[in-house]
Parts: structure tokens; C-alpha cells; sequence
């Protein structure tokens, strides 16, 4: 049974796995000929939280290097405990399209055989049912047609299973703003929630200190060059100021989960306001060189060489922000930080 993850790997929608008691039923439904006992619920809405909880730190873009830590878990966290119940899951792509890129997805089987059962004190356990003819003829009618049907769809779609070697092959599309994405990305859970947004707090406020001087410094050089920090993406530079105290203040963790991501694209967005703004320092300290030839352009004793002091520190103050709002959203959308143990035992017992 192949499903297919939700999401695009981006910041603002990242690759998830949809569950809900539909989901759940039909995936009953579907393997019930193969397995040696049912899945309980609980099993399958477990593994989809700490399935999710691992997308979230896929990119696109970086694929092949982010989705091998969700392999890895998958074999030492997921499957071991599946193969009780003769369940095997695998990440895998589904339908390439013409220009080579696909849908990904996770693939669910029954494998072949039955689990092994032992007794709670490691012995074989030795299983024995009696079927009556009746019973027995229902059942191999019911195992050819889901055969069938497996072929069936083996036929209609393409794919295959992802694993740490084929996934080098796996094509990744990037597009303009994949180096953002080095800065701007969703990370795991670090606690210290309130000491968080402390600092975040006092980040915004030092980020703001520094537009109003930049703009005072532009301002000495010429009118157009505050125009142009300002407009050339409208109020750009201004607006992670009240986005980011509209995040922070705001009630509710998914409400302010989304106001944090929204905050956090306004602070990324702002560096090309900043960029702008050290062009301009740039461009005005060429011209005074022309007329005052001993102005050092990274000596901090005159007024001239001081243009790139407050562009260069907005610029790693977004920077620093950017990690720390990462934290922040990962504080909020993460709950359970058991989803990121490395022990198995622990993720399966809370």
C-alpha cells in the first residue's frame, strides 16, 4: 500500500504524513489477508508522529542528505517493532514525472513469512490454528484476489523503494531561494522555551535599534538611498519588527507557530533590504574616495569608512534571529520530544 507524503519540503510546508481512523481502516483492510494479527491504532498513529517529527528536518532541495536520517529511522525505530505484527515500511518515490522528478512517499507490505513468536521468556512460542475446509477455501480465495489486485497496481505505478544507495539517484529540483534555506529551516525541539523568546525578544529590539540608525546613516548621504532601502522590497527592512512581536505575544501554540514561520520569512526577506543598504554605503564611500584618496574603506576613526558598521551587523543579527526562530517554532509544534529519542525503547513507550 503506497501512501504519499503532504508537503514539498519547503520552510513553510514540509513533507508529512496524513492520519486519521480512515487511513487507518483501510490499511487494515488492504493487508488484513497477509498479517498474522492486527495492527493496533495506536501502533500506526505512533509511528506516523515520529515519522512526521523526522520530515520536518527534510529540505528541499538537500534531499539526499536529509532523508537518509528518516531511513535510518525507519529501520531502527519503525520496522523492528512492525515486524511484530508482519509489517515492513520503506521510504519510495512513486511516478516520475517527464522531466524526471517524482512523488515521494512510504510504501507499506506485509512481509513475507510469518514474524517469529516467542514467550515472554524467549522461547519459541508454536502457533496452531484449525481451519475447517470452508474456511480454509475463503481464505486462499481471499489471498489470490489481493494478489491480483497487488499486480494490478505493480502495473499502473511506478516507483521504487528508496534506500541509502539508491537514494544518490533521486533527482532534487533548487530553485532561486535554496540558499535561504541554508540560514532559514526547521530543526528539532531545544527546550528552554521562555529563554527562547526572551532573546528573541531582545534580538527584535536591537534589530530595530539598527534599522532606525541605518536609515539615520543613509539619510546623511543622500535621500534616494533611504528610498531605495526602503521601497526596493516595500517596507521589507521594517516589518519583522511588528511580525515578530505579533508572533510572540500571540495565544496558542499552532497560532503562534504560524505567526513565528511568517515572521521568519520577513526576517530572511529583509536581507535583501540590507544588501541594498550596504550597496548604498558602498557606492557613497567610492565617490567620497574621489575626492578625499586617504579614506581607509575599513578604518572605524572616520565618519566615510563607517558605512559598512551598520548594514554588516543587521546582517548577522538576521542571521542569529533566524536560528533562534527555528528553535522557537520548533518549541511550539513539538510537544513530545520523545519523537526524536534515539532509543527506540523511549519513543514507543511514551
Amino acid at each position: 500500500m503506497s501512501l504519499i507524503f503532504g508537503g514539498d519540503g519547503s520552510y513553510m510546508a514540509p513533507f508529512s504524513l496524513n492520519s486519521d481512523s480512515v487511513l487507518t481502516s483501510l490499511m487494515s483492510q488492504e493487508l488484513v489477508p497477509y498479517l498474522l494479527q492486527a495492527v493496533p491504532s495506536w501502533i500506526w498513529h505512533r509511528l506516523v508522529a515520529g515519522l512526521n517529527a523526522q520530515l520536518r528536518l527534510v529540505r528541499g532541495g538537500n534531499l539526499k542528505v536529509t532523508f537518509l536520517p528518516v531511513i535510518n529511522w525507519l529501520e531502527s525505530h519503525a520496522n523492528p517493532s512492525l515486524a511484530e505484527n508482519g509489517i515492513r515500511v520503506d521510504l519510495a518515490w512513486f511516478q516520475a514525472t517527464a522531466l524526471g522528478y517524482c512523488q515521494l512517499g512510504l510504501l507499506v507490505y506485509a512481509v513475507e513469512g510469518e514474524a517469529a513468536l516467542t514467550e515472554p521468556d524467549g522461547s519459541p512460542r508454536v502457533k496452531i490454528e484449525q481451519h475447517t475446509p470452508t474456511q480454509n477455501m475463503l481464505a486462499d480465495t481471499q489471498l489470490s484476489q489481493s494478489r491480483i489486485k497487488d499486480a494490478l497496481m505493480r502495473k499502473r505505478i511506478t516507483g521504487g523503494v528508496l534506500n541509502s544507495n539508491s537514494l544518490r539517484t533521486l533527482k532534487d529540483r533548487r530553485d532561486l531561494f535554496y540558499p535561504f534555506s541554508h540560514i532559514l529551516h526547521n530543526s528539532k525541539p531545544v527546550g528552554h522555551q521562555d529563554l527562547v523568546g526572551l532573546v528573541i525578544s531582545i534580538l527584535l529590539l536591537a534589530d530595530f535599534s539598527l534599522v532606525l540608525l541605518t536609515f539615520l546613516q543613509l539619510y546623511s548621504y543622500s535621500m534616494v538611498d533611504v528610498l531605495l532601502v526602503l521601497f526596493i522590497l516595500p517596507l521589507g527592512i521594517l516589518s519583522p519588527f511588528p511580525a515578530g512581536i505579533n508572533a510572540l505575544f500571540s495565544h496558542g501554540p499552532r497560532r503562534s507557530a504560524g505567526l513565528a514561520r511568517v515572521y521568519a520569512l520577513w526576517n530572511i526577506t529583509s536581507l535583501v533590504n540590507v544588501v541594498v543598504a550596504f550597496i548604498c554605503g558602498f557606492v557613497h564611500y567610492k565617490l567620497s574616495t574621489k575626492t578625499h584618496p586617504s579614506v581607509q574603506p575599513w578604518n572605524l576613526g572616520t565618519d566615510e569608512s563607517g558605512w559598512w558598521l551598520f548594514p554588516t551587523g543587521l546582517m548577522l543579527l538576521k542571521c542569529i534571529q533566524a536560528r533562534l526562530v527555528d528553535w522557537h517554532v520548533a518549541n511550539l509544534e513539538i510537544q513530545d520530544r520523545a519523537v526524536y529519542s534515539n532509543d527506540p525503547n523511549i519513543f514507543w513507550q511514551s
